[in-house]
C-alpha cells in the first residue's frame, strides 16, 4: 500500500447536496464519510442493566461504541490517529465520531503548520 493521503471530510453543504442527489434513503452518512476520508471504523453495541437493591431490573441502557483509526503519513510525520465515541443511538455515535475526526484533522493541520515554520 502506498502513501495514504488523508482526504478532508465533506462540509455539511456538500453532504446535503449529495443526499439530495441520492435521495433520502441514506443512513449513517457520517460513517461513510469517515471511511471515504481514510478512516477504518468499527461499531459495538452494549447493554447496561440498571437494577434496584432487590435485584429487580429497572432499566436497560443501550450504549453504542464506535471507533476509527487512520494511518497518517505527511512528509516526516507518520503514525496512526485513533478516535472513539459512545452514544445511545447509532446515528448519534457516528455524528460524535465524525466530530472527533474533524478535531483530529485540525490538530494534524496545527502540527503541520508548526513544522513548516
Amino acid at each position: 500500500m502506498g502513501h495514504m493521503v488523508s482526504r478532508a471530510l465533506p462540509t455539511p453543504r456538500q453532504r446535503l447536496l449529495r443526499q439530495r442527489q441520492h435521495g433520502a434513503i441514506l443512513q449513517q452518512s457520517d460513517r461513510r464519510d469517515l471511511e471515504r476520508a481514510g478512516w477504518r471504523t468499527t461499531l459495538d453495541f452494549r447493554e447496561n442493566n440498571v437494577r434496584g437493591r432487590d435485584g429487580r431490573l429497572l432499566q436497560v441502557e443501550e450504549i453504542w461504541h464506535a471507533e476509527a483509526e487512520r494511518e497518517v503519513s505527511t512528509g516526516r510525520d507518520r503514525g496512526v490517529d485513533f478516535i472513539v465515541a459512545t452514544a445511545e443511538s447509532v446515528d448519534d455515535v457516528w455524528a460524535k465520531l465524525r466530530r472527533q475526526a474533524e478535531l483530529a484533522d485540525v490538530r494534524r493541520g496545527e502540527v503541520a503548520s508548526v513544522q513548516a515554520c
